[in-house]
């Protein structure tokens, strides 16, 4: 008797879904001392940290998307567009935006090389509930890194004004 067990479509969407809807997603910043003397950027890999945070900051947006040539959304070449959650269930989207401003005036203005999605981070009680920016010392668990990119330093300036992103696909 034959029998075939696999994860459907309706799975992606649950877990999409699932990012959208919780409310302790935050993006972190770290590794602000070099890589190496040549600065090569090393290959992120499924036990790859975030190394030396500098802070937390929570996602500004988290909506799912869907590819379109005239989407307002571009990451590396593919364009993409936001839709509504019901959109989302309904099409069953597996694809989720997470971004986050990082301004001059509430965050560090530091170098960094890594940067990557937390979700269900625990704060400290005595923190606010709606605070944007968190400090490693404002955080009891950081709770799950689900995706994270090593990149050539970036140096923030003092007026500077940055916007982080990722497309996860689930």
């Amino acid at each position: 008797m034959a029998s075939y067990t696999c994860d459907v479509k309706g799975l992606r969407t649950f877990e999409a879904l699932q990012l959208i809807r919780d409310r302790s997603v935050f993006i972190a910043v770290g590794k602000t001392s070099p890589w190496n003397e040549q600065e090569e950027v090393p290959a992120v890999h499924f036990g790859s940290q975030i190394e030396e945070v500098a802070a937390y900051k929570r996602a500004d947006q988290l909506t799912f998307i869907m590819p379109d040539d005239n989407g307002t959304i571009e990451q590396r070449g593919q364009k993409w567009r936001p839709i509504s959650q019901e959109e989302g269930i309904e099409q069953n989207c597996r694809w989720v935006y997470v971004q986050a401003w990082l301004s001059f005036d509430t965050f560090p203005v530091i170098t960094f090389r890594q940067t990557g999605v937390f979700v269900s981070l625990t704060q400290k009680a005595e923190v606010p509930v709606n605070k944007q920016v968190l400090y490693p010392d404002d955080v009891v668990h950081p709770g799950f890194l689900i995706i994270m990119n090593n990149r050539t330093p970036i140096s923030r300036e003092a007026t500077q004004k940055e916007s982080v992103d990722f497309i996860i696909e689930f």
